[in-house]
């Protein structure tokens, strides 16, 4: 990369002032109202907030510079099937707003793991399901603070682990004081600040290459326009199943069950304002995959004949939109600077979120029981004081994450589908099936995630191979051992599950030479979140039928989705708006042969049934459970 195209003083001022912005709205929500004087004041904004700040919270928590690196350096190199990501990633928000969303909303948890120990009546399945989220985010948020330090390393000469300080200062700073009013509101200025740098930088560069027209000849040509494969091999990499039913299961976790959205659900003025918040992160999504896409499609026009990974004037795919800023708009001032604030704004508007989400669990899940006589003044000082911890935990995690470097969006993925995959099944068995006790929901979790880490761990040792488009260097000025054939990027292969860039003696799996249980490892990453949720759900369904399934009638409604026990009453004739499940006269005209009538007599915690059919004939008991 040229070295000569280096921050100007408007770059400068540009990018500082993002910092100031963000730092500032984070002192002045830290002495609005007197202060965060208490946990839900600082934790869930006292439950205050409007849809619009909530939606724009929610929608940048999740796109991070992961993302704004990650998606060009896709389309580069894989060509545009990545596009309809956006049919199953969509469908998330969607699923929380309508679903799971609700119940939350309901019940008025601050912590989405105290629902897990009001449904279940269980310390363990709680603690285990937090734990799972602690490890998950903490890692996640290594990922997300190294992403922006290769861009801004590259544009500025900064030295990456000054970058990676710098982020995780500014965050832990304007979130430790400003609680989540100054995440949600820091959330907000940032992504006005990601959709203008994505905007100026896709617009200058496709005015530049003659518009998006010829962006989109150079790429039909290079074999980059291809948005319906419809092979149906589970080990493609990506193709239309995978990115439309694959990828709703990876976007699944973070849009229904995580920490970060049920927060800010949460915190919401009104259900309406909630559900509203969350549906319109659907359009919201659509417009910055869209735009990420795009800038993917320039970036192979303007390099359609000069590849830099094949040409070694890069060494990382995430290097890829960072050196096209600099080669091709660095001469006009204050470009890099709003395209590094850009990249800066999608780093610190998850990991703020991250810290927060990461402080509220730790309080509510494992330390608020312990110090219960804590005054509300001293909870905010510990619920501060682990933001502050869990900030420099992110540096150090980003630290080791730099150290394995690769391709930061498909890292990502991975990570949130094979550690959320059992939280989801974990909510999934207690919000919609009543028979779910607590030792199947806790042994489903363990085998969840016991399975999608070993998918991982083998994909990783396997490495299947996955081949990269074409890319040519004849049109490059080159010299040495560069010719002016066409030359594949085949030997720079990429796996499915780690970050690892891999040396010239590295000899990675062919799919079809693996056998028996190894043709898992084979698979798309995008399908290990789905497998997960499915061990865990069966494992759960199973292990509860052997030990002793729940009675419905200990099962509270608000703990299960509406729309499962619409359809349960459906399936089974029972009346929607009798809380007794008395049996409808339609039923019984139906199916006359199966009339019966329950009767259910409800106790302080205990329930007792008696079946009738034609004359009663005794009781059946369930098993009572010992309590984890």
């Amino acid at each position: 990369m040229a070295t000569e195209n280096v921050f100007s003083v408007p770059d400068y001022i540009v990018f500082a002032a993002m910092l100031l912005v963000s730092a500032g709205i984070g002192v002045y929500y830290a002495c609005a109202g007197g202060g965060q004087k208490s946990t839900r004041a600082f934790l869930m904004a006292d439950n205050s907030m409007s849809f619009l700040p909530l939606s724009l919270s929610v929608l940048a928590s999740f796109f991070s510079a992961s993302t704004l690196l990650g998606t060009p350096a896709e389309i580069y190199q894989y060509g545009s099937m990545y596009w309809m990501s956006i049919i199953g990633a969509c469908l998330a928000p969607v699923t929380g707003a309508l679903l799971f969303g609700p119940m939350f909303f309901s019940i008025k948890v601050v912590s989405v793991f105290q629902y897990l120990e009001l449904r279940f009546h269980s310390k363990s399945v709680r603690l285990f399901g937090a734990f799972i989220f602690l490890l998950r985010t903490s890692i996640g948020m290594g990922i997300v603070l190294f992403g922006p330090s290769t861009a801004l390393s590259a544009v500025t000469g900064f030295p990456e682990w000054v970058v990676i300080v710098l982020v995780g200062a500014v965050c832990t700073f304007y979130t430790t004081l400003g609680g989540l009013k100054a995440v949600v509101w820091t959330d907000v200025f940032q992504t006005a600040v990601m959709l203008v740098g994505m905007l100026t930088v896709l617009i200058k560069a496709s005015y530049d290459l003659g518009g998006m027209s010829n962006v989109w000849q150079t790429c039909y040509h290079g074999d980059r326009i291809d948005f319906f494969d419809f092979n149906p091999d589970p080990r493609i990499r990506h193709t239309f199943w995978t990115l439309t039913v694959g990828i709703f299961f990876v976007w699944l976790p973070p849009y229904t069950v995580d920490q970060q959205m049920v927060q800010r659900f949460s915190s919401a003025r009104s259900l309406r304002e909630a559900k509203l918040a969350l549906l319109l992160n659907a359009p919201g999504m659509l417009i910055i995959i869209t735009l990420c896409s795009l800038t993917g499609l320039v970036l192979y026009a303007r390099y359609a004949d000069c590849d830099p990974l094949t040409n070694k004037e890069i060494e990382n795919p995430n290097q890829l939109l960072p050196y096209f800023v600099v080669d091709v708009l660095g001469h006009l001032k204050g470009m890099s600077g709003l395209f590094v604030a850009s990249l800066f704004s999608g780093a610190l508007s998850s990991v703020s979120s991250m810290m927060n989400s990461l402080s509220a669990v730790t309080w509510e899940d494992f330390l608020k029981i312990r110090l219960s006589h804590f005054s509300d003044r001293k909870a905010v000082l510990v619920t501060k004081l682990l933001v502050l911890l869990y900030g420099c935990l992110g540096v150090g995690l980003a630290f080791l994450v730099k150290e394995l470097g690769g391709t930061v969006l498909q890292a990502s993925l991975t990570l949130n589908g094979a550690a959320g995959a059992p939280l989801v099944g974990l909510f999934i068995l207690g919000a919609c099936f009543t028979t779910t006790n607590w030792i199947g929901a806790l042994t489903g979790a363990i085998s969840g995630l016991g399975f999608s880490l070993w998918l991982s761990v083998g994909a990783y040792v396997t490495r299947p191979l996955n081949f990269k488009l074409p890319a040519s260097i004849e049109g490059c000025n080159v010299t040495g051992n560069a010719t002016g054939d066409i030359v594949t990027t085949t030997s720079f292969p990429v796996t499915s599950t780690t970050m690892m860039t891999y040396n010239s003696t590295y000899s990675p799996s062919d799919p079809d030479q693996l056998e028996g249980v190894e043709n898992l490892y084979g698979l798309s990453y995008l399908w290990f979140s789905g497998l997960g949720i499915l061990v865990t759900v069966i494992v759960g369904l199973v292990v509860s039928l052997a030990t002793g399934r729940t009675d419905e009638a200990d099962v509270k409604e608000e703990y299960q989705l509406h729309l499962f026990q619409r359809l349960r009453d459906c399936l089974l004739c029972r009346d929607d708006s009798d809380s007794n499940y008395a049996v409808t006269d339609e039923c019984a005209l139906d199916n006359p042969e199966k009339v019966f009538t329950l009767e259910v007599t409800v106790t302080d915690q205990e329930a007792s049934t008696s079946q009738v059919n034609g004359s009663a004939s005794g009781t059946n008991e369930t098993p009572v459970l010992p309590k984890a």
